[in-house]
């Protein structure tokens, strides 16, 4: 019995040493093992959804109740502008889907959004944020079931690349890789400096670093160079900090919306950010990010539209806006969107692929539950 129980554990000490020692991948060599693909056409639709935070302390009920309102209303608005059979095609939830959650919320919020993808006929992208890694779960079992999950666009390699949802949907005419890339959608992790282990609880907000930078450049070119792009992210960078101080300086960019506080956690030198200074030069037309609840301001800089989506629900912090407000910040804010009564910055982002010439649309929607009547307003950018 003895030698049998010692055999067992040299078994078990010999597996976890082949999984320790499993081969690293080079990205540069397997460009093709990043890419999804979905089926391209005009108005093609992509609802963003940010900073859910569901945790411990979530009423999951609530939660899937504003989230049932929101996607009507989202089915709702582009079959009103775009005719009966326009839908959400993608749905991107950019980071802090989790915040101390359990394996509970991992279960019931991807049921849910099978459940979603079904009635809507959409497929969903999600990336990680700096909450994602603050967990009671391991961030293994979270990878595993993104992956697994029938409607989930979800790759993670054993790789070179630095963090985890690194991956890119290339839109082609039918569907699949056989045939020309018309847009490219990026999703990169922004990164975030927990430990890839349950109860991690030290925070280090980080950067998209060159490796990442060089790997989208890479897989741009695979596709095509003149293919359009938009990224999506968590962490808003330090070239956002470059984009308002264009602004702020005086220059006359389009820009809207709100912002309300800072949008860069990352401003020393070792958190500085090339994605968008380099990228700008491969077609990239737009990156949009989450992370700071309290802004949603976007503007055109050197030829992108650089923006933060709306925080989706009410979970952990958002921003009241008051129409009587003497906040100057705010005020600015109001006179952008035209709005002229009291609500909540909570709601979603949308883009609408207009054409493959890189043209787009966006509107954020801003969405509050009320007792009286829902309070639902779509602005264009």
């Amino acid at each position: 019995m003895k030698k049998k129980l010692i055999c067992i554990i040299l078994a078990a000490v010999m597996l976890a040493a082949s999984a320790g020692c499993a081969k690293t991948q080079t990205s540069s060599d397997h460009l093709q093992d990043y890419v999804f693909t979905a089926r391209y056409h005009d108005n093609f639709n992509i609802l963003q959804l940010t900073d859910l935070h569901w945790n411990v302390n979530s009423s999951t009920r609530s939660s899937k109740a504003y989230l049932d309102k929101l996607f009507k209303e989202a089915d709702d608005h582009v079959k009103a502008t775009q005719g009966a059979s326009a839908k959400i095609d993608l749905v991107e939830l950019t980071g802090d889907i989790f915040m101390l959650a359990n394996s509970y919320h991992l279960r019931t919020f991807i049921e849910y959004f099978e459940c979603k993808a079904e009635e809507y006929g959409f497929v969903y992208a999600p990336i990680w944020g700096n909450h994602d890694r603050h967990s009671l779960y391991n961030p293994q079992e979270l990878a595993r079931r993104f992956s697994d999950a029938p409607h989930c666009l979800y790759v993670e390699i054993r790789d070179d690349l630095y963090g985890r949802s690194n991956y890119v949907i290339n839109l082609t005419e039918d569907g699949t890789k056989d045939t020309a890339a018309v847009w490219m959608i990026a999703n990169l992790d922004s990164g975030a400096g927990f430990s890839e282990t349950e109860y991690s609880p030290f925070i280090d907000y980080d950067y998209i670093r060159p490796d990442q930078t060089e790997w989208f450049l890479s897989e741009h070119a695979l596709a095509g160079e003149d293919v359009p792009v938009i990224a999506y992210y968590h962490i808003p960078q330090d070239e956002n900090e470059k984009a308002w101080s264009a602004v702020s300086g005086g220059a006359d960019l389009k820009n809207k919306f709100f912002k309300l506080e800072g949008f860069a956690d990352n401003g020393d030198e070792r958190f500085a950010s090339d994605f968008i200074d380099r990228a700008k030069d491969h077609n990239l037309k737009a990156a949009f990010m989450g992370h700071a609840h309290n802004v949603d301001w976007t503007c055109e800089y050197e030829g992108v539209v650089v923006g933060l989506g709306v925080k989706t629900g009410t979970e952990l912090y958002f921003a009241h806006i008051h129409a009587d407000t003497e906040d100057e910040a705010m005020k600015a804010g109001l006179a952008s969107t035209g709005i002229t009564e009291d609500f909540d910055l909570i709601g979603a982002s949308l883009v609408t692929l207009t054409g493959s010439d890189g043209s787009f649309d966006l509107e954020h929607l801003y969405f509050n539950e009320r007792e009286s009547g829902d309070f639902s307003v779509w602005v264009k950018w």
